[in-house]
């Protein structure tokens, strides 16, 4: 008994000695901390910016809609047609493939968005073809161009109607918390503010309503108390140098400081990502203005404020800028000049933001162009055969997402 007894003052001892050991401390709270980032990390959602406005023939009165402006970097699959049903699949699959979880829509005119309904049809083709396997989600990201752009707020009112009848109620819109995510982009000097634009929303939603994204703020004007959460957007963050070293370092560092300052209780905060930037071909909204890719360093170096973000807001989306805007060069897309490159870095940062193991080559993203090609051979109809490579596809990508 008096053995038993030692044995177990000893045990107890010992356990003391360790609680009260600072390495020891100093380890559990590393480990906390730890297995909490890998949580947040776990529940962050990767959106993708995505443009619908390019056309490889005549469409409204132009010819190589968009495409004519001029292109920094060349599609590996050449001048498209964004309603084209070989596009819309080589799109989504390639997204889906590289760890994205959703694809948020640029939607400034007509055009857009009906490619933004085309491509969620194609969507919902793809969950239902995988029969469930197949989990991008769409969104809306509306371009305050293609709002009013003086009173009244009626064209604003339309299109807050349309969005709420036929858009958000889709089997695959992204919702959080109840609420679909509605992205708008602020453009200097214009004339829907995010007060307006409040107005129009709570006049047109009783309930559940859009959670409003917006990507400025400091700018002078009262923001925090009409928006619902901010996201950093593609810039240098002061003056544009002839050699584009300038990558948004600065910016980034204001951004996620000060977004977690705001009195207003926010969910959470919309991180972003970007490759570089190059309109100098642009020859229409063009400003001769470059940040430079530097090889793929500056997508991390955006990637690694994610990585590293310790801010009091949960960082629940983070978004890459962009899937394919050609005409300004950020796109992640296959090029011609970077081939896979961005999809490869972008399947990495994935990783380690969410603790994914996805594999790091380009095969997968082959099989996608293939099924591509067979579509477009098919005269851009999914034939049954298709139909059985696409969701054999997307079984055996699957297994490793």
């Amino acid at each position: 008994m008096i053995q038993k007894t030692i044995i177990f003052i000893g045990v107890v001892l010992a356990m003391l000695s360790c609680s009260n050991n600072p390495k020891v401390k100093q380890r559990d709270a590393a480990k906390d901390i730890a297995e909490e980032a890998a949580t947040k990390a776990q529940n962050t959602e990767v959106i993708v910016h995505y443009m619908g406005w390019y056309s490889d023939e005549e469409a409204q009165g132009k010819k190589l809609r968009h495409w004519e402006h001029g292109y920094a970097n060349t599609p590996i699959i050449g001048q498209y047609n964004s309603q084209s049903t070989a596009t819309l699949v080589y799109h989504a699959l390639l997204a889906w493939s590289a760890g994205i979880d959703a694809i948020a829509v640029n939607v400034k005119d007509q055009y857009d968005h009906d490619t933004a309904t085309d491509l969620f049809d194609v969507i919902d083709e793809l969950d239902s073809i995988s029969q469930g396997s197949f989990d991008l989600k769409y969104l809306m990201s509306y371009d305050d161009q293609g709002f009013d752009l003086e009173a009244p707020l009626d064209t604003t009112l339309v299109k807050m109607n349309d969005f709420k009848d036929h858009l958000m109620g889709r089997e695959n819109y992204l919702y959080h918390n109840n609420h679909p995510l509605f992205f708008s982009f602020d453009y200097p000097k214009k004339f829907l503010t995010p007060k307006s634009f409040r107005t129009v929303i709570d006049t047109v939603f009783q309930t559940d309503k859009p959670y409003l994204i917006w990507n400025t703020f400091g700018e002078g004007e009262d923001v925090e108390t009409f928006v619902d959460a901010f996201y950093p957007w593609v810039q240098p963050g002061g003056e544009w140098d002839a050699q584009g070293m300038n990558w948004g370092e600065g910016y980034l560092e204001y951004f996620y400081k000060h977004v977690n300052d705001f009195e207003t209780p926010y969910d959470f905060v919309i991180g972003g990502v970007w490759p570089g930037f190059d309109d100098r071909k642009n020859t229409s909204w063009g400003g001769n203005r470059l940040i430079s890719r530097q090889n793929g360093k500056v997508y991390d170096n955006t990637w690694n404020f994610i990585h590293h973000y310790n801010g009091g807001l949960p960082m629940k989306y983070v978004v890459l800028e962009t899937w394919n805007d050609w005409n300004e060069g950020t796109e992640i897309e296959p090029s011609v000049e970077h081939g896979y490159k961005y999809l490869v870095q972008t399947i990495k940062n994935v990783n380690e933001l969410k603790g994914s193991a996805i594999p790091e080559n380009q095969s997968q993203f082959e099989k996608v162009k293939e099924i591509h090609d067979a579509i477009q051979i098919n005269r851009d109809t999914i034939s049954e055969v298709i139909n059985i490579s696409i969701q054999n596809f997307i079984i055996q990508t699957k297994t490793k997402l």
